[in-house]
């Protein structure tokens, strides 16, 4: 599998409706609905939805991808779907930037993709525990609060859980806390831009056999 993404800061204005309006040329008419989804939307909202669309244009173009053939549709959890096999994308927006993973696959390999950025916050210690209890299970816990509350540590176990939930789908939710994440595996990074921190966080299925064995090969 191919990963791929970009970020951007979040802007609006009457162009970006525009640029939405240009770029929705190139994709069927079936996806029609996705782009009434973002048109539907209002002020931030609709500036953080169509920023994560551009996105995805961006991505399909840089990667050779025909947008003509593609079908964007929105499931019941209001999260786009392409039509094409071995293709997934995952959008995510927090305070002014926006995230796009893009994954792209070959053959019968099962092709899903999350992401997660969040602002990170000056959150006080007591802050960082009343809200780590809400998502971490006993054992992330235990280690948070080893670590003796490390912000970094929190953002990066919060877009953690965020992005495995966006990859493996709503259900999911209710053994958020239950989920044992210490197999998957994780693209980690930060984003600074406008004197602001953001973590983001991509999650992927399982490695297989043979790209650990690439992994190992390459360390």
């Amino acid at each position: 599998m191919k990963i791929d993404f970009a970020s951007c800061i979040v802007t609006g204005g009457n162009f970006m409706r525009m640029r939405v309006e240009n770029a929705m040329e190139n994709y069927s008419a079936e996806s029609v609905d996705y782009f009434q989804t973002i048109f539907a939307k209002r002020k931030e909202a609709f500036c953080d939805s169509a920023c994560g669309f551009l996105l995805l244009d961006g991505l399909l173009q840089k990667n050779k991808i025909d947008r003509s053939e593609l079908v964007i549709t929105v499931d019941e959890r209001n999260r786009p779907h392409v039509s094409a096999e071995n293709l997934d994308f995952s959008i995510s927006h927090s305070e002014g930037c926006a995230l796009c993973a893009l994954a792209m696959g070959n053959g019968s390999e099962n092709v899903t993709i999350g992401c997660d950025v969040q602002r990170e916050r000056d959150y006080s210690r007591d802050k960082m525990q009343e809200l780590s209890r809400a998502f971490m299970n006993e054992k992330e816990l235990a280690e948070f609060e080893r670590s003796g509350f490390e912000p970094d540590r929190f953002f990066t176990a919060w877009t953690h859980r965020e992005a495995y939930v966006k990859r493996a789908g709503s259900d999911i939710f209710d053994a958020l806390k239950t989920a044992d994440l210490s197999d998957e595996y994780f693209i980690d990074g930060v984003i600074y831009v406008c004197g602001e921190k953001y973590r983001y966080s991509i999650n992927r299925p399982k490695l297989s056999a043979e790209e650990l064995a690439e992994i190992e090969e390459n360390r």
